[in-house]
């Protein structure tokens, strides 16, 4: 017999969230990200390529689907200006399909009457992963 949930338990959960994000901003600090950003810069990635990475990650206006956007955005970028300069067993067209089946992802959802929080979930955790590949692959 499954367990019934305790009213109380969401209310938890966020404040566990929210007090988990705000240890994490105590110890990234402004210098930090910009440093990041510079090394970035070193690595003669593109300004497009930096102001999406930016975007992704910083805090403002955090809303999943454009966060999602941007991390596409970089990958294209990661793809256009990056492709010679990759590994030859890059999966170069295997970016490029995902990268298709998440942008056609985010029109449906944008689309839909209701956003689905499942299904932006796991875009979030496709674009993810893909960006995640497409950056490690740049950087080596």
């Amino acid at each position: 017999m499954p367990k019934a949930k305790k009213p109380g338990n969401a209310g938890k959960t966020v404040g566990t969230v929210v007090s988990i994000i705000d240890t994490v901003t105590q110890f990234v600090t402004p210098e930090m990200t910009q440093s990041a950003f510079e090394w970035l810069q070193q690595q003669y990635f593109s300004d497009k390529f930096i102001d999406s990475v930016k975007k992704v990650h910083l805090p403002e206006g955090n809303d999943p689907l454009e966060r999602i956007g941007y991390q596409c955005d970089a990958v294209e970028e990661i793809i256009e200006k990056q492709s010679a300069e990759l590994a030859e067993d890059a999966p170069i067209g295997q970016w490029r399909g995902e990268l298709n089946k998440i942008r056609r992802g985010l029109d449906l959802i944008d689309k839909a009457p209701q956003k689905d929080r499942k299904k932006i979930k796991a875009l979030r955790h496709r674009a993810d992963s893909l960006f995640n590949s497409a950056f490690s692959a740049a950087v080596k």
